[in-house]
């Protein structure tokens, strides 16, 4: 589905004062209230205001969590960062914390890639504005800086998500909040601001994910037309008209086909918290210092890299067979120790692997292997077969080379 991109027309910028005038009979002779910039609005557009408001502050600071749950375990991705709306800029960090007992197949695709470094934990930072998005493993040296048409490989971006319109900062809550429909006008709190109750399409709910996600969530076909069932959220906005704080249950994203990788996830919840509201301090900086590399040419397929080649897996695609090439005198994920061709067509995943297997029978044990799925195969018309160590066996090895 289009992400929603229209910018509607902003509410007034000032905060409301209450005069303390005193009105003759009938209201004539005194000065009025004056209208607030959001409550003064009808209430089915009262949170489209805030969402104004907001933008017209100039900046904040946001945190969100994305809480999969799976029994009694979870899985949490947590994204903090600052952003600055009239500047089109933002930078954040984020990270996963997996919980012991959460299903292995549903983590796998959480993580994406990194989940061949079979690990529960995995962080990035990014800093993105109209230009680029520059992105960083949290175990990199350099950023990686993607622009212009970012798809290494025939219909891969996994990276657009990290871009928003509502934010910069992208795949937060307030992306849908410019389509959410109110309840009612909104309950008082005792600090002058509101909360709402609403609720938004779940075709808006499913983009706020990578595409390897959304390719394991809800099956039918979602658009404009066909927008799916309605995602509760609850939106609270401040005394002064800010939204500080949305929360909505995704649980109506998850899939219900058993043989789905997220099968076993049956609880999905979204909290976004918003603070600091102003001209960021200092200024937000969407062109980091340190190394930089042309993501267009340094992250390839895995089946580009040659034999002895180190390179990273985390180059921010989450996809298993893309890879960054780096330096093997300074720090690396793996190091390639064999290719291989495939020259036959595609056999099945079952038989895939068995062939692949095969090819890197004869690497050191404690190897690892990388393999075609079936549309990379019949892209390329033969399968690859890519054997490889972690780094840290490497370096265990290092002394016997």
């Amino acid at each position: 589905m289009t992400r929603r991109t229209a910018r509607l027309a902003t509410a007034p910028a000032a905060a409301a004062l209450l005069l303390s005038a005193c009105t003759g009979p009938g209201g004539s002779g005194g000065a009025a209230p004056a209208a607030h910039p959001v409550f003064s609005a009808p209430p089915a557009r009262q949170v489209l205001l805030a969402l104004r408001h907001t933008q017209e502050s100039g900046g904040a600071a946001l945190r969100q969590t994305v809480t999969f749950t799976a029994g009694r375990s979870t899985a949490v991705r947590t994204v903090s960062g600052r952003v600055d709306f009239a500047g089109a800029r933002g930078e954040a960090s984020g990270g996963w914390r997996i919980a012991p007992g959460f299903p292995e197949e549903a983590r796998d695709v959480l993580l994406g890639n990194l989940a061949a470094l079979r690990t529960g934990t995995a962080s990035e930072r990014y800093a993105v504005d109209s230009r680029a998005v520059h992105y960083r493993a949290g175990s990199a040296a350099y950023w990686l800086r993607y622009e212009g048409d970012i798809e290494p490989l025939p219909g891969l971006d996994a990276v657009s998500v990290l871009r928003g319109t509502e934010s910069a900062v992208g795949g937060t809550l307030l992306e849908v909040l410019s389509g959410v429909r109110p309840q009612a006008g909104g309950g008082t709190r005792p600090d002058g601001g509101r909360t709402y109750r609403a609720d938004f399409p779940l075709a808006e709910a499913v983009d706020l994910f990578p595409m390897d996600v959304r390719e394991e969530l809800v099956a039918a076909p979602l658009h404009a037309s066909s927008p799916g069932a309605p995602v509760p959220v609850t939106v609270e906005v401040d005394a002064e008209g800010r939204i500080t704080r949305a929360r909505a249950d995704l649980a109506a994203v998850l899939p219900t086909e058993v043989d789905s990788a997220l099968a076993g996830v049956t609880g999905l919840r979204v909290d976004l918290t918003l603070s600091a509201f102003g001209p960021p301090e200092p200024a937000v900086d969407a062109t980091p210092d340190g190394r930089v590399l042309d993501a267009g040419r340094a992250v390839v397929p895995m089946y580009e890299a040659a034999t002895g080649d180190c390179v990273d897996l985390d180059t921010g695609m989450r996809h298993r067979r893309l890879v960054t090439r780096v330096p093997c005198d300074g720090p690396h994920d793996v190091r390639i120790t064999g290719q291989h061709t495939l020259d036959t067509a595609y056999p099945g995943p079952g038989a895939a692997l068995e062939l692949a297997e095969e090819a890197c029978a004869d690497e050191e044990p404690g190897g690892r292997l990388a393999w075609s799925g079936q549309r990379e195969w019949q892209d390329l018309r033969e399968g690859r077969v890519t054997c490889y160590r972690l780094s840290s066996q490497v370096r265990r090895q290092a002394p016997r080379s």
